[in-house]
């Protein structure tokens, strides 16, 4: 008789990013029964709130004291796996298989437990750019040397994060599982709104001065920037900048699909020698609801961005990228061929190819 299996997820940090996101619709694929489905992640409001399985609370706090920060993560280390531990070793105890996803390099107590306790061992890499290096490299040798395996989002993070002994694999994101889907686009209404959308937050490295530059220099739109930042760091944010009168702020919008239904385009301005995008999550999300867009030219982005359905340009080009939204602003047919091509490509990232493939890959590896 086949054992059954305790499937384990750890994310560090609940919130409302891309990586809880994704790891949400990962758990919703439902690879066990969810009473065999173990979720450990921080208390903090997020995408894994109300998950359907057993959600484990784990200390995690935040410091603007770099110090601080490193004595609060390594004690959410240490904290994190004495409780993993206690749990895995009761499943071993009942004779069941156990299959640990550590979500993010950030969680190596995580893996260090799972390796001890024999676990099968899966490691769910969305970043490259952690600082300092020394820390990434730290965070690098427990992959390289507990996990069995690595699931990467996307072929760029595979070829820039290469691992040597486990067994790698690219799985790309899915559209939001609450993401009402539409069928047609409404090609009129979303030429004439005259929206622009950027998803992202307050960092620089995420261009939030270029799209306040290119706000300046293109009046003829409405800028709508949705950030995932609390009410107290946006306001502290407007009472610094001389903004223009064409551009809105707002945190955490629980309607954001709204948005994209809305748009006339979606903005990326990640800035490549501080950020770079791995997939590029709020694109696919701006094509699902035919918004043509414009992307980094480095990264995830590069797979599925092309010129019929959209731009790669650095933000920093601010006349290339004023001179692409009016060219789609000439003409609404012109504007049209885009949007067509963008709805057309974010059929191949649905939610439900995101989780069919999720699911095969653990069935596959017997992992399930």
């Amino acid at each position: 008789m086949t054992k059954q299996t305790d499937l384990y997820y750890v994310h560090l940090f609940n919130d409302f990013s891309g990586s809880p996101r994704v790891l949400r619709d990962a758990i919703e694929s439902s690879i066990v029964p969810s009473e065999n489905t173990y979720v450990f992640t921080s208390s903090h409001k997020g995408f894994l709130d109300g998950i359907d399985g057993n959600r484990i609370s784990c200390f995690y706090a935040r410091s603007s004291n770099r110090y601080i920060q490193l004595f609060y993560y390594l004690l959410s280390q240490a904290l994190l796996s004495i409780q993993l531990f206690c749990y895995l070793l009761v499943s071993r105890l009942k004779n069941r298989r156990v299959t640990v996803v550590v979500n993010t390099m950030l969680p190596f107590g995580a893996l260090i437990v799972a390796k001890l306790i024999r676990a099968n061992v899966v490691s769910y890499v969305h970043e490259t750019h952690i600082q300092p290096l020394l820390l990434k490299r730290f965070l690098r040798f427990f992959i390289e040397h507990c996990s069995d395996h690595v699931i990467f989002v996307s072929k760029y993070l595979q070829s820039v994060e290469p691992f040597i002994k486990p067994f790698q694999s690219v799985i790309y994101n899915g559209l939001r599982s609450d993401f009402p889907q539409i069928e047609e686009v409404d090609v009129s209404f979303k030429f004439s709104r005259k929206k622009l959308l950027f998803a992202g937050s307050l960092k620089e490295y995420k261009g939030i001065n270029q799209l306040i530059e290119l706000s300046v220099s293109l009046p003829e739109f409405s800028f709508i920037a949705a950030l995932n930042c609390t009410d107290i760091e946006l306001n502290n944010f407007i009472k610094e900048k001389s903004l223009p009168k064409n551009i809105e702020f707002i945190a955490r919008p629980d309607n954001i699909y709204r948005h994209f239904e809305e748009s006339f385009a979606v903005l990326n301005l990640s800035l490549p020698e501080g950020w770079v995008e791995t997939f590029g999550l709020s694109l696919i999300e701006g094509m699902a609801y035919g918004s043509p867009v414009v992307a980094p030219p480095i990264g995830g982005p590069t797979e599925f961005v092309t010129p019929n359905n959209g731009l790669l340009v650095d933000a920093r080009e601010v006349e290339e990228i004023t001179n692409f939204l009016r060219y789609l602003n000439s003409s609404q047919d012109i504007w049209t061929s885009y949007s067509r091509e963008a709805f057309l490509a974010s059929k191949l990232f649905t939610n439900e190819c995101f989780r069919e493939n999720f699911k095969c890959y653990f069935k596959s590896n017997n992992l399930d």
